[in-house]
């Protein structure tokens, strides 16, 4: 397979890491990003002190704040940022994107406005020409481990299936392995709804509670994954595999899963904006919460965990008590 250029929008430690990896393959890399002392940082250090510390940044990787600069020949354009970023780093780059371009998506959520996926946020934005060619991935994510090239599986998916398998065939390394799905809504559902139940999770680690209960939470959290999923038009089975339940294991048991640190310090005694602060880093299943919470009164759903986490993040519960309702 030749080599194609990819523009890479973020440079967060999944953003930067993938630049590293796709380098390494031969692909001409343009990072973008808003932040002017990252920018800075890698321009001047070849280094991300920021999100990637430790890991020299190759001369051939470019670092652009021009997003046109980084789109300009772009056949494979990942989108690397927060979720509550996709709508406007799309409405940017649209105006410089070829019809040709592939985007693919790794941001995970849901926007709390519309309650739209984040292939869906794109697809707004987008003229009908390129609407196409939006592949979303999902997968048990840990980016500290993708960069030192320990095996990892993600799932891919595209209402266009040549996006899914072309996309593959770029990324793809002897040890990042893609799957394609063609369960579009469950692949990204996955991803979004995970990080509720990461943060229950974080919060029974704070709490001490054990792994007896802890085991419950994560076996309760893939009904409650299932159940809003399918009501959001996915596939059951979806939620089975690396985008529900592998994704959902790495995310409530890792010391590196930001929203499961999150909830363990909140479990712990922190305040939620202490605890956002300690992470330093967007915690998405803040708002994940809320999407979750209003899709279950919406559909009429029994969603104890969701509820529960929502209730602590917005409404003030007490977090044993939480804890227990919904165990119980």
């Amino acid at each position: 397979m030749g080599k194609c250029k990819i523009a890479i929008l973020g440079t967060g430690n999944l953003g930067t890491t993938l630049a590293l990896m796709m380098r390494e393959k031969g692909h001409p890399i343009t990072l973008w990003t808003v932040e002017e002392d990252v920018a800075e940082a890698i321009m001047e250090g070849r280094e991300n002190p920021r999100y990637l510390p430790g890991h020299y940044i190759p001369l051939e990787i470019d670092i652009t704040l021009e997003i046109a600069e980084a789109l300009t020949g772009a056949e494979i354009v990942i989108l690397a940022v927060p979720s509550h970023a996709v709508r406007e780093v799309t409405r940017r780059m649209a105006p410089h994107l070829s019809q040709e371009a592939i985007i693919v998506d790794f941001a995970k959520g849901m926007e709390v406005e519309t309650e739209l996926r984040m292939s869906q946020v794109i697809e707004s934005e987008l003229a009908p020409g390129v609407r196409n060619g939006i592949v979303a991935v999902s997968w048990p994510s840990i980016a500290s481990e993708l960069v030192r090239k320990l095996p990892t599986a993600v799932e891919i998916s595209s209402q266009e299936p040549f996006c899914a398998q072309r996309a593959k065939e770029v990324l793809e390394t002897p040890f990042f392995k893609f799957y394609v799905n063609e369960d579009l809504a469950g692949v990204e559902l996955g991803g979004v709804f995970k990080n509720v139940f990461a943060i229950g999770a974080g919060i029974c680690d704070g709490l001490k509670l054990g792994v007896n209960t802890k085991a419950s939470l994560i076996t309760k959290s893939l009904e409650e994954l299932s159940t809003l999923g399918s009501a959001l038009g996915a596939h059951p089975l979806t939620f089975m595999g690396l985008s529900g339940l592998g994704d959902l294991i790495v995310t409530c048991t890792s010391e590196h899963s930001r929203n499961r640190r999150f909830g363990e310090k909140i479990g712990g005694g922190m305040s939620i904006e202490e605890a956002k602060r300690e992470i330093g880093q967007v915690i998405e299943g803040i708002r994940a919460s809320e999407v979750a919470y209003r899709v279950g009164k919406k559909f009429q759903l029994e969603l104890p965990i969701v509820e529960q986490v929502y209730r602590v993040l917005y409404q003030g519960a007490d977090l044993r008590e939480a804890i227990y309702r919904f165990m119980f």
